[in-house]
Parts: C-alpha cells; sequence; structure tokens
C-alpha cells in the first residue's frame, strides 16, 4: 500500500503595516504596496503630530482602504489623564461609527471603556505596554485583546519561544527609530521636563550627549561628551525569512512624523524584500541590493538589526556620531546674531562642509550640548563673502537664517547641520482619498453618548475642578484619612531603621538573596519586620519565567500572602500557577509601573483582582485629585476595594534598558550639558538610569492625604540606607539638612 505525503502548509503571508502621520503619506503608502496602514486618533496618540488626522479624513482612508482589500488601524495609544476620559469616550463613539480595522492601543484605561461600551471594536496591545515574555502575552489575550504588538528589545529566539507558547498574533517593529529605554518605561522626559514620552510628547533624551564623570568630580559637560544612548536606527530586512518563520504575522515600519518620501522609499524597500521571500535564489540578490538603495534614499539614521539578531550588541550605539535622523553636512564653528531689517533678527552661522548643499535644501540645525533642535530652508549661502547657489564638500560658509536667535544656542561652537527629507510633505493628495468626501463629519450618537456618560458617573456636568478630590475631606470609600506608609527596601537590613511614621508594609525586592535571607530567618525565628509585600521588576524576560514561578511557589509554600508586580500580565504568575499556598489569602498589588493616570484604568485593575495599585509617578496634582474623586464615585456605586497608592520618595528609573553597551563598562555616573548627574545602575539583565537627586513628594503629603490616598510609598533600595533614612526624616520633620529633590510634574503640568 503506498501512502501520499500531506502537502505542506504554505506560509502565512506577512502583513506590511506602514505609517502615515499626513494624507499623502497614506497613498504613497498604498501605491508602494502596504497592507494596512496605522495612523493617529485626533489628540490620543503617542506621537505629536503637527497636525491630527480629522475623523472625516480617517473615515475617508479607512473607506479608501478597504476598497482596496488593505486594512486601517487607529494608534490610541496615547495614556490618558482623567480630564481626557470624555474625550475618549468621544473619539472611540466616532471610531465606532467609522469602522477600522483595529485599534491600538496602551491605556488600560481606554480599554476598559471600549471593552464595557464599545465591544464592536477590535484592539491590539502597544509596544508601550512592554509585552516580553509569553506569560504577559497570555494574559492580553485572556483580556481581549486579539494582537500583540511586542517589545522592540527582543531576540528573534525569544519571539518564537513566545509564539510557541501563546496562539495570538504577534507584531513587531521591523524598521525605525529604537529608543534605548524599553518603551513604556522611559521617564526622563517626563520628570525632567514634563513631557511624557507616553503622551507623545517625548523630547528624546537619549538623543542628547552626556559625559562620564570620574568619582568626585562635579564639573559639566566637556570635550569628552558623546551621545552615550542613542541608538541606530532597526533595521530586520535582511532577516525576514527567520522572522516570518518566527510566528510573526505583521511588520510595522515606525514613522509617523516621517516625510511621505520616507514612507514610500520604505514601504517600497519592505516590498521588495517581502517579494524576495518567495523568489528564485537568483532574482533574491538583485531584489534585496534594490531594497537596500531604497532604505539608503529615505534619510534615516545608520541601521543595524536591533536585538533581532545577538552578537550586534557593539554596534546598536555608536557615541561618537549624533542622535539625528538625517544626512549631516557639516560642523558649526560659529554662530553669531546678524538683523536683516530694524525688526527681524537672524543667525549667521559659518559651517565646515562634509558634503554639497544647494539653497533650497531643507536643513536642521543640531547643538550638541544642549540637544536643541532647529529646521530651516536655506535661503542664503555665502562662500568668501560672495552669495552663491551651492557650495562643495570642504568650504567654508556663511549662512544666514532669518527667525533664529543666539540666545537659544548658548554653546556657539558645537552645533551640527542635517539635511532632512521633507520632499513630499506637503505634496497634494492624489485624489485616492479626496474622492471618499474626507471633510464629512463624523458625529457621534448624542443619545448613546449621554448614557455612556451617564454610566461613567460623569453626567453633562463640567470636569472635576482642581480641587473636587478635596471635597471629601480625603477619605476614600470606607478609608480612614491617615494613608499607610510602605517602605521599600533592598534587604531585611532596612526594618530595623527608625523613620518618622510607622511602617505597615515592608516591600522587598523579589531576587535569589532576598529570597535565601527571609527564608532562613523563618526556619531559625519568629521575623520582627512589618509584613512583607514581595515586588517583581518591571523587566521578566522569557528565558528569568521559570525561576520567578519557582520562587512565587516557593513563598507561598511559605505563608507569604502579599505580592507586588510591575506589569499587570504579571498577574499570570498567581493565576496559572497559584503555588502551595493552600488557603492563605493573597494581596497582589501594582507598582508605578502600571502606568495609570485616570479612574476608567483604577476600575480595571480592581476588575483584574488587585487589592492596590500606584498611580503613576508622572502625574500632576489635577490629574491625581480628578481621577482619584472619580473613582471614589465608581467606589461608592461599584463596592470597588481597590486601594490606591502613590511613591513619595525614591529614585525611580528614567531608563530602563536591555542594552548594556561595550562603552557603558567601568562607567557609572554621567552628567548632561547642564550639570544634571545621573547614574547606571545594573540589576537582574536590565540597565536602569536614575538621578543622583531623589525624586520626592514627602512636601506635598498633606495634600495627597487630603485627596484619598490610601499608601505611600518611601523607596530606599537605591542609595545608602542610612543617609537615604536621613533624607526623608529631614524633608518631613523640616529638621535637619533637607536634601536637593526634585519633584516631577507634580506641582506642574503634565504634557
Amino acid at each position: 500500500m503506498t501512502t501520499t505525503a500531506s502537502p505542506v502548509a504554505a506560509p502565512r503571508p506577512l502583513e506590511l503595516l506602514a505609517p502615515a502621520g499626513t494624507v499623502p503619506a497614506f497613498e504613497a503608502a498604498l501605491r508602494e504596496g502596504a497592507d494596512a496602514v496605522y495612523v493617529g486618533a485626533p489628540g490620543l496618540n503617542a506621537r505629536a503630530l503637527a497636525r491630527d488626522f480629522t475623523f472625516g479624513e480617517i473615515a475617508a482612508m479607512t473607506e479608501c482602504a478597504h476598497d482596496q482589500g488593505k486594512k486601517v488601524y487607529v494608534a490610541m495609544n496615547s495614556l490618558m489623564k482623567e480630564g481626557e476620559v470624555r474625550q475618549a469616550v468621544e473619539t472611540l463613539s466616532r471610531l465606532a461609527r467609522i469602522g477600522p480595522d483595529a485599534l491600538i492601543l496602551q491605556d488600560l484605561g481606554i480599554f476598559h471603556l471600549v471593552r464595557r461600551f464599545f465591544p464592536s471594536l477590535k484592539v491590539h496591545a502597544s509596544t508601550l505596554m512592554t509585552v516580553n515574555n509569553a506569560l504577559a502575552a497570555r494574559y492580553f489575550k485572556e483580556l481581549g485583546f486579539e494582537r500583540i504588538v511586542l517589545a522592540r528589545e527582543l531576540s528573534l529566539e525569544e519571539i518564537r519561544t513566545i509564539h510557541a507558547h501563546c496562539p495570538v498574533e504577534l507584531e513587531i517593529f521591523i524598521h525605525g527609530a529604537m529608543c534605548f529605554s524599553y518603551s513604556g518605561l522611559c521617564r526622563f522626559s517626563s520628570l525632567h521636563g514634563g513631557k511624557s514620552s507616553l503622551r507623545g510628547q517625548c523630547v528624546q533624551p537619549c538623543r542628547r550627549r552626556y559625559e562620564w564623570l570620574p568619582s568626585g568630580k562635579r564639573s559639566s559637560c566637556g570635550k569628552t561628551a558623546e551621545y552615550l544612548f542613542s541608538m541606530n536606527d532597526l533595521s530586520g530586512i535582511d532577516h525576514l525569512t527567520e522572522v516570518r518563520a518566527a510566528g510573526v504575522v505583521s511588520l510595522k515600519i515606525e514613522g509617523r512624523l516621517k516625510s511621505v518620501e520616507y514612507v514610500r522609499n520604505t514601504v517600497r524597500a519592505y516590498r521588495l524584500a517581502l517579494r524576495a521571500l518567495d523568489t528564485s535564489p537568483e532574482q533574491r540578490p538583485t531584489l534585496l541590493a534594490e531594497a537596500h538603495r531604497c532604505l539608503d534614499a529615505a534619510m534615516g539614521r545608520k541601521r543595524s538589526p536591533g536585538f533581532l539578531v545577538r552578537g550586534w550588541e557593539d554596534r546598536l550605539i555608536i557615541p561618537r556620531f549624533a542622535g539625528s535622523s538625517g544626512e549631516m553636512v557639516g560642523k558649526v564653528t560659529r554662530m553669531e546674531e546678524g538683523r536683516e531689517s530694524r525688526t527681524a533678527k537672524t543667525l549667521r552661522l559659518q559651517a565646515t562642509l562634509q558634503t554639497p548643499i544647494r539653497l533650497g535644501d531643507r536643513l536642521r540645525l543640531y547643538e550638541e550640548r544642549s540637544g536643541e533642535r532647529k529646521s530651516f530652508t536655506l535661503r542664503s549661502l555665502e562662500v568668501k563673502g560672495r552669495k552663491v547657489d551651492q557650495a562643495d564638500k570642504g568650504q567654508v560658509v556663511s549662512i544666514a537664517v532669518s527667525g533664529l536667535e543666539l540666545s537659544g544656542f548658548p554653546h556657539r561652537s558645537h552645533g551640527l547641520l542635517f539635511r532632512v527629507d521633507v520632499s513630499g510633505r506637503f505634496e497634494q493628495q492624489s485624489g485616492l482619498v479626496r474622492r471618499f468626501h474626507p471633510q464629512r463629519s463624523v458625529d457621534p450618537d448624542p443619545m448613546r453618548l449621554q448614557q455612556i456618560l451617564t454610566a461613567l458617573a460623569m453626567g453633562s456636568a463640567s470636569p472635576p475642578s482642581r480641587d473636587a478630590a478635596t471635597d471629601r475631606g480625603g477619605q476614600g470609600p470606607g478609608k480612614t484619612s491617615r494613608p499607610q506608609w510602605w517602605l521599600k527596601a533592598a534587604s531585611l537590613d532596612a526594618a530595623g531603621m527608625r523613620f518618622p511614621f510607622q511602617v505597615a508594609r515592608l516591600v522587598l525586592e523579589l531576587n535569589q538573596r532576598n529570597l535565601d535571607q527571609v527564608l532562613q530567618l523563618r526556619r531559625s525565628k519568629s521575623p520582627r519586620h512589618p509584613p512583607l509585600v514581595w515586588a517583581l521588576p518591571p523587566i521578566v524576560l522569557q528565558e528569568q519565567l521559570a525561576w520567578y514561578h519557582q520562587a512565587v511557589q516557593r513563598l507561598r509554600g511559605q505563608g507569604a500572602t502579599a505580592f507586588q508586580i510591575s506589569h499587570i500580565g504579571q498577574l499570570g504568575l498567581f493565576t496559572e500557577a497559584p503555588g502551595s499556598g493552600g488557603d492563605l489569602p493573597l494581596e497582589v498589588y501594582g507598582a508605578y509601573s502600571c502606568n495609570l493616570l485616570n479612574s476608567s484604568a483604577l476600575e480595571l485593575h480592581g476588575d483584574c483582582g488587585l487589592a492596590g495599585v500606584q498611580f503613576s509617578l508622572e502625574t500632576d496634582r489635577v490629574t491625581l485629585a480628578a481621577a482619584l474623586a472619580q473613582f471614589h464615585k465608581a467606589c461608592n456605586r461599584n463596592a470597588h476595594a481597590l486601594r490606591v497608592g502613590l511613591l513619595v520618595y525614591g529614585r525611580p528609573p528614567l531608563f530602563s534598558a536591555r542594552l548594556d553597551a561595550p562603552h557603558f563598562q567601568g562607567q557609572r555616573t554621567f552628567v548632561s550639558s547642564r550639570g544634571e548627574r545621573f547614574y547606571l545602575d545594573r540589576r537582574e539583565g536590565t540597565v536602569y538610569a536614575r538621578s543622583h537627586v531623589p525624586f520626592s513628594l514627602l512636601q506635598h503629603v498633606q495634600d495627597i492625604t487630603r485627596m484619598g490616598v490610601n499608601y505611600l510609598v518611601v523607596d530606599i533600595s537605591h542609595g545608602q540606607p542610612k543617609r537615604e533614612c536621613s533624607a526623608v526624616t529631614a524633608l518631613l520633620s523640616g529638621r535637619g539638612e533637607e536634601p536637593s529633590v526634585f519633584s516631577g510634574n507634580y506641582a506642574g503640568t503634565l504634557a
């Protein structure tokens, strides 16, 4: 008897997903072969675009794409402040009428609104949700996400493992800019500038120059300053065979802020490379060579395969190169102020060219020390005092720039000039989209909108006032006005230290050292410390999951009842493997890295079974007050038991990164051009950047207490414990030498 072999299933086609920040870019993406395009939701997307799309344009683009059998995804991936909940509801109502193929979400508060009121909308988990293991991917799938956009820091091997352990669609970034920090865990721009990267306002501190500082030195940046954290661009174009084999279904190109020509060239390049996957070996090199020529024309940064391919760690950052996209054309050697007239100011630049330039070029002036960037069109060019239309490599030129002032550039001989691609930026749409009537209005159903606002206990009244949360006398539902004090420490040694408050809980990092110490102590004698809360780190890689599973089970077996997670996906450690705790109670709390800025996100965390969660430390006072006031309404209505905490002292990480680059070795303290001092801290395979100046809201404790915060967290796990204890005591009591501190956005406004 003969048998025939079963036919081998053809690999699933890879979706090519392109960015669009303008209608012409959208049209270019479709023309060059994109299978899908992602665009930003007006006002609620994680890119600070010069102009958001209108809902009419989104509707027209969606119909246009569907008419061609293609898809549109809408990135509604900004963190939502409490004052934006109404806007989010109206936006979701409009998008539900438009019918995009999916929303890309970061904020679990927005996800909560979608699932409760707009279940017809499909949702994808943004890369800002920092999914880097199968545990988190499974948890988000169970919540209702149909696709996960994985963290950009994963290798092909890790992606393959996640796919093998979780039947959910996986999307990865295949090309574009890379952040030094894990997406979703960068607070540098927010805490040191008030502009949150999680809300599309990043000022890119990782692209600036810093200087390593020898021990004991306090100088500012000098000649040795380099671009220590500026990542090269990601380009996976040479690894698509392995990407497809890893189980990825969608390849995403970064670049909603980029020009039409960038979109056109990059989409064309990847369409050629995808075609090369299934062509003959003889034709493949020709297609790939043409694809690389297209990427060269796109004017990005230097390219590398990022974290996809291991062994490239020494080439992901080239410290001597400026962290700016475009083609470097010259080095500025002098800046001086000039005038075109009595009122119009100009900035006159002297520069030595590294490549030819001509009138009409779009240039960017980048000041190396401060990181200041200004773009302009070249209108005036002189060589040796003579006006010219173009200049060649090696020539010293004089350039007059209208509208720029010298005061904006304090370091007058540390500038670089880049040519940037703006071709097609103002290109008119071809009519491809225009025929779908983009100017039409897409209004929400007013009756349905009012029903939703009433269900949210928002009614038709104006948004909560600045002092809305204080009207309750500082009391949450069924809570006293006096919050508990929690102390986070690196080890049990801090348990015996004296603070000007009673420590209700001791938060201890879950690592091998602390695990062994506590278990040994429990065997030898009864513990003499406050009840413990075991804290998981913000990053748990796939290869570390087994250890944390075992550690949680071991602690449960020894009677541990309280844990703190840093990512909601870590709840899977308790639902998938509850351990041998028997009938012991279990309390799971969330750290500030859960990124909550609104009452809807608080409600979702309560629905997921958390006992408590810390509000985002990026918050300003108005957002915290409004969110707590609204959440207390919901608690009274739904009997929510979730407790809300807030970090009031510590050294939170500004960057949380995977890359421990070769030029970091032996280095710790680095300094900015403004003299700000930071240091690198390496723990559990993650590199953290922290400020030498601690973060503190201790000076606002009475105000915070009146809002109804249930527990206050003091973190002394970084730095010298005795010194941290003295600092906390001085800040609370007003006695002794108070240290310099920063308070992030609390007293200002989070952008």
